[in-house]
């Protein structure tokens, strides 16, 4: 059997490792689009904070390590930009030199994982504004922060959403001696936790020292006269910075889903049945792309999350080498961490079970 699995990261390659797990004999490739695989992603804003100093702490596999342990054909710089269910054959482009070719597979499994959110605003395509999802970007922001390539080290960075990955990289900036704000459109961080949880953690983050501009968004990016970026807010205030961070969300990468005829949920992800099977014979679907049922709030949704992801990626495995395995409901469990202090949610807030009608007490214990 041949299995072809698109997107490296914790989907696609603890799918890619089941399976090689539950068939020595099966012969399987991963293609991966970006220049790296199976890295610890949540690790980056640690190591552009210095918490983490040595960068290969985050490369816990390598294409290398993987055939040789595993015996996986991993290709990274690999972007699969075609998939024909009738003929069973993925067209994947090389990035590096654009050449073109096609692969067959037995099964196919979809973990192309979820592509931040970048505004369409004026001046987005500045070089110093980043998103934070990649090894590479990584490298970029870090070398920002460090102060390389001729430039002096970044004083002053603005990150734009106060979720986690935008309060991790501003404890990481904090970290580094750059000034940092934070600008978020809700009128709290967070905004998966409920408004009494924040509250206390926002007088914290601001008496270390990081600002927050809530209740608002950025508008469009300029570049002043000595080259800074110039951040405009909608609510008319502007900020001069040397490196901003877009972390306003993640949107599910389904554009070779589509395109390639399979059907797409509500909310915009891969719809998959509870084998993580899609509607196309022999293609399943796994990670931050596909949509899932709630274990509280009725209907399908988006739990783009570690845990869910990898466990995704082992059932779709088990599925293609012939068992039956569900994958079951979600809590989306997360937690972050603001300097000494620690927040965590697991099922559905207030907003949430408001919206969906469904009737909920309320307790507070000090």
């Amino acid at each position: 059997m041949k299995i072809v699995v698109v997107g490296g990261v914790a989907a696609g390659m603890s799918c890619a490792a089941r399976a090689r797990r539950l068939d020595e004999q099966a012969e399987i490739s991963v293609l991966e689009r970006a220049h790296h695989v199976s890295f610890a992603n949540c690790g980056l804003p640690y190591h552009i904070g210095d918490v983490i100093a040595d960068r290969d702490r985050l490369l816990l596999q390598t294409p290398e390590s993987l055939h040789e342990s595993l015996a996986l054909d991993v290709r990274t710089g690999h972007e699969v930009v075609g998939l024909d269910a009738e003929t069973k054959t993925v067209t994947v482009r090389i990035l590096d030199t654009g050449e073109e070719f096609t692969e067959s597979y037995d099964a196919a499994a979809l973990c192309p994982g979820a592509a931040p959110f970048v505004p369409p605003l004026p001046g987005v395509d500045h070089p110093d504004i980043h998103v934070l999802r990649r090894i590479g970007d990584m490298d970029a922001i870090k070398a920002l922060v460090d102060g390389r390539d001729g430039k002096p080290p970044a004083k002053h960075a603005v990150v734009i959403g106060a979720g986690y990955i935008g309060l991790e990289v501003a404890e990481n900036f904090h970290h580094r001696g750059v000034e940092t704000v934070i600008v978020e459109m809700a009128d709290q961080i967070i905004p998966p936790l409920d408004r009494e949880l924040t509250t206390q953690m926002e007088s914290y983050i601001r008496a270390h020292g990081v600002s927050l501009a809530l209740g608002t968004q950025a508008a469009a990016f300029g570049e002043t006269s000595d080259g800074r970026i110039r951040v405009e807010l909608k609510n008319n205030e502007f900020i001069e910075t040397n490196l901003v961070v877009l972390a306003a969300g993640v949107r599910p990468s389904t554009d070779l889903a589509a395109s390639a005829g399979v059907e797409l949920g509500p909310r915009g992800g891969i719809k998959v049945d509870e084998h993580m099977r899609t509607n196309l014979p022999d293609v399943y679907a796994a990670g931050d792309a596909v949509e899932v049922e709630h274990m509280i709030l009725p209907g399908p949704y988006l739990v783009p999350l570690a845990g869910p992801a990898n466990r995704q990626g082992r059932v779709a495995a088990e599925n293609i080498c012939g068992r039956d395995t569900t994958f079951g409901q979600v809590q989306g469990t997360s937690i972050v961490k603001m300097f000494d202090m620690v927040a965590g949610g697991t099922g559905a807030n207030q907003k949430q079970l408001t919206a969906a009608g469904i009737p909920f007490e309320r307790v507070q214990v000090h």
